[in-house]
């Protein structure tokens, strides 16, 4: 694999502009582009107010600051998004029609090397790959929201993806800071965003069935497990959870006691109507007035706070 140097950002919404943040704060030559022009101009605007937040928490000091702000290009047209450029973040829509248009026109426009690393949070690599001639350098690499603070990349290879460029992706992102994980086989929604779905349809169930406000669910989780969360995962909690017996003791003691759990949780495949009502208005009720804003200005300043802590 070529080494990376400069690279592409495609797409400028939430996600594409955090990347952009996120690799221009790690040294990276970054070219920005989105196809609405108004979405371009703010994401950019985006990037660069993250990589403020990054200088006020105190993870990127001030020439760091200037150096990153300096780093990130935003450009009006995928010929010059692609000159000299080594790796691709792809962050458009969800759309495998889009997509597969879209990879029809970058691929004639990008080194023959050039890594094609998609953001998706839930399609298949193997159904993208089919609009690919060279579909081999091609993967998903998808981060989880913020990109610029949350460390975590999900790397999924489609049916045709090199085994090497897993293995160098692999290297390349744990160089840059981030935790990345490798699927073994592809998954609708890869690992995270299936047990955040398995976890939040039981958060709506709880809400829905009168047992707790949004409000109280959610601290349920953040002043409980979600403390646990942020060290170690599931498996390794129930292990230490075991004592002297490990993992095969608690599966064989406490484990069996979740059988009254599972029983009671439901299996819908779609929200129903009610549950989303419910949980909408519990939502609105626990806001209190904030702002969109404000709640993500609360929730970066406490993952910068986290990730400094993880860091020591």
């Amino acid at each position: 694999m070529r080494s990376i140097k400069n690279i592409a950002c495609l797409g400028a919404g939430t996600i594409g502009s955090s990347w952009a943040a996120f690799y221009a704060s790690k040294g990276f030559s970054v070219r920005l582009y989105d196809a609405n022009s108004d979405g371009a101009r703010l994401g950019y605007n985006n990037a660069i107010k993250n990589l403020e937040s990054l200088n006020d928490q105190g993870l990127l000091d001030n020439q760091g600051l200037q150096a990153a702000k300096d780093n990130i290009t935003l450009v009006d047209n995928l010929n010059d998004l692609f000159v000299d450029c080594d790796y691709i973040q792809e962050s458009i829509i969800e759309d495998y029609a889009i997509k597969a248009k879209v990879y029809a026109e970058i691929e004639v426009l990008i080194d023959d090397d050039a890594i094609i690393g998609s953001s998706t949070s839930g399609l298949l690599m193997s159904e993208m790959q089919k609009a690919l001639k060279h579909p081999q350098r091609s993967i998903i690499a998808h981060p989880f929201n913020p990109p610029h603070l949350i460390p975590l990349v999900e790397l999924v290879p489609g049916e045709q993806t090199d085994a090497q460029l897993v293995d160098d992706l692999k290297v390349f992102f744990e160089n840059v800071g981030k935790t990345p994980v490798i699927l073994k086989k592809e998954a609708p929604g890869h690992i995270a965003n299936r047990l955040a779905a398995a976890l939040w349809r039981e958060a709506l169930h709880l809400v829905a069935e009168g047992v707790a406000s949004v409000e109280d669910v959610d601290k349920a989780l953040h002043a409980g497990p979600g403390l646990r969360w942020a060290i170690m995962g599931q498996h390794l909690i129930y292990h230490i959870g075991g004592g002297e017996g490990g993992y095969q003791k608690f599966i064989d003691g406490i484990g069996s006691s979740f059988s009254a759990y599972w029983e009671t949780m439901p299996t819908w495949s779609e929200i129903p109507s009610d549950v989303k009502e419910a949980a909408v208005k519990g939502m609105n009720q626990s806001l209190q007035g904030k702002s969109l804003d404000e709640l993500k200005a609360f929730r970066d300043d406490k993952l910068a706070k986290i990730l400094q802590i993880m860091s020591e």
